[in-house]
């Protein structure tokens, strides 16, 4: 039921979805002082969810630093939602492979000695991510009998509920390298802790960086940071929504 809601509430915390009602709604007024009022609206909605100083900075005060591990582990928990597939079924790695690449280098650095995968597939007619995951890994050079695999979550929840049992049934010695992207980290920590998981962040795929910025930067508004928005609100809005559910 919880991952129903928050795959129907997704649309409307889109801000390219609300700068499109705000337009359409723009057009079809027919009141003078409202097309004006939206006018403005719109104008300073544009500026502030496209300007790129305000969205960087946003973000880099959410996401947790950079993490040097110093001791040996028993295990790291890599989360899904790094491998896509097409419409044959196929694998492929996106965006935030850098999740896996971090996992296995932390392996053959020797700070983890097992990866446990946690990653299902929501769609029934694609195949499982955390198999295919752990394909990969494998490929890494990374012997099989230190790849484990969850397969059965399609949320950061169920991730948490079903890694506890994988890892409980294997009597693996706590605590567990957390391995997700920066941005995921401060939702992903909470619910893996709340689960009765002992682990250590390990914050990876830094999409968005702190950096010098231009003149432009600060006034010329971007309207391809209203999608990156999407994903920065849905993290907030899931801290938030997994605390009032009692899962975070």
């Amino acid at each position: 039921m919880f991952l129903f809601f928050s795959k129907l509430l997704a649309p409307f915390i889109a801000p390219a979805n609300w700068l499109t009602f705000l337009f359409v709604w723009w057009l079809l007024t027919k009141s003078y002082s409202t097309r004006k009022k939206l006018t403005i609206a719109l104008a300073l909605f544009i500026f502030v969810f496209g300007n790129e100083f305000f969205y960087t900075k946003m973000v880099t005060i959410w996401q947790p630093k950079q993490v040097q591990l110093t001791s040996k582990y028993e295990a790291g928990i890599l989360l899904g939602g790094i491998g896509s597939f097409d419409k044959n079924g196929i694998g492929f790695m996106n965006e935030a492979s850098d999740r896996l690449i971090e996992a296995c280098a932390l392996y053959h650095a020797g700070f983890i000695k097992k990866i446990v995968i946690s990653a299902g597939n929501i769609d029934k007619d694609k195949p499982t991510e955390g198999l295919f995951l752990a394909q990969k890994i494998a490929e890494m050079n990374i012997p099989v009998a230190d790849i484990i695999v969850e397969g059965r979550s399609r949320s950061t929840f169920e991730n948490a509920l079903f890694t506890k049992q994988k890892i409980d049934s294997l009597k693996l010695k706590p605590p567990y390298v957390l391995v997700t992207s920066a941005i995921h980290m401060p939702r992903a920590e909470r619910v893996f802790k709340k689960a009765g998981l002992e682990v250590i962040p390990f914050p990876c795929n830094y999409t968005v960086l702190d950096k010098k910025f231009s003149l432009g930067d600060y006034l010329v508004p971007k309207l391809y940071i209203l999608n990156n928005w999407a994903f920065f609100i849905k993290e907030m809005a899931g801290v938030a929504g997994y605390r009032i559910f009692g899962k975070a």
